[in-house]
């Protein structure tokens, strides 16, 4: 057992990463710590291993999605999507977030179905669900990538150089918060999102792992977290 705790957390303590840019997994709590779902199920698993919890906070869906490969974390909780499949394992599955467009100001589509029409930009974060899901969907519309996080995302639906811009419900409900005239399509799709590794771990170790995510789950602490939130369009996935 000794073994296998050292394997899940080699440097003697908890390391997750989060990605700072989803409004879903993360918020930054009064006194600047990590908070929201992602920090709650870390701190819930670090203290059933008996180690310190450390979150790590990458800046947008770029940079952390560039950290999958460098050993930097320990866990982390990303969406099951084709480009994270090649670089990490999935655990169990720990919620559920609805993927929407919003449209940026001026812009009018009647509702997802609508969007993929030539001349159309959609700007994605880079590497993120979005990217992943709609790259190989879309047949007329152009992609834009970008950084991931919100600033970027309001400035290029403001400035016109997007027509839509895509990720989950509640980043897209924070941009809409801040960019007057924005409207917010329905659903594309709803993409789940499990607790996940480096690949290379023994059987064990995943094992292990997988345990204590449905303990945490069994004991309420996803549910909580989005109740906690308010969050809409986010539900505790099933066991």
């Amino acid at each position: 057992m000794a073994q296998v705790n050292t394997e899940i957390v080699p440097t003697g303590k908890l390391r997750m990463g989060i990605n700072g840019s989803n409004a879903t997994l993360y918020e930054r709590a009064a006194d600047g710590s990590a908070s929201g779902i992602a920090a709650d199920l870390g701190k819930f698993i670090a203290e059933k291993l008996g180690v310190p919890f450390e979150p790590l906070v990458y800046s947008g869906a770029a940079t952390y999605t560039a950290s999958f490969s460098k050993g930097e974390w320990d866990i982390i909780i990303t969406g099951r999507n084709p480009f994270a499949a090649t670089l990490v394992d999935f655990m169990p599955d720990v919620i559920l977030i609805d993927y929407v467009y919003i449209a940026a100001p001026g812009r009018a589509f009647a509702d997802p179905d609508q969007v993929d029409r030539a001349g159309v930009r959609i700007g994605v974060p880079r590497n993120a669900s979005a990217d992943a899901l709609l790259s190989p969907r879309l047949k007329f519309a152009e992609l834009v990538r970008t950084a991931g996080d919100a600033d970027t995302a309001i400035d290029m639906l403001r400035d016109g150089r997007i027509d839509l811009y895509a990720t989950g419900i509640e980043s897209v409900q924070k941009i809409a918060d801040r960019l007057p005239g924005s409207r917010i399509i329905g659903a594309f799709e709803t993409v789940a999102f499990a607790v996940s590794t480096t690949k290379g771990w023994s059987s064990e170790a995943k094992s292990k792992l997988t345990q204590l995510v449905n303990a945490a789950k069994a004991a309420g602490i996803v549910q909580r977290a989005i109740e906690k939130s308010g969050q809409k369009g986010v539900r505790a996935a099933p066991d």
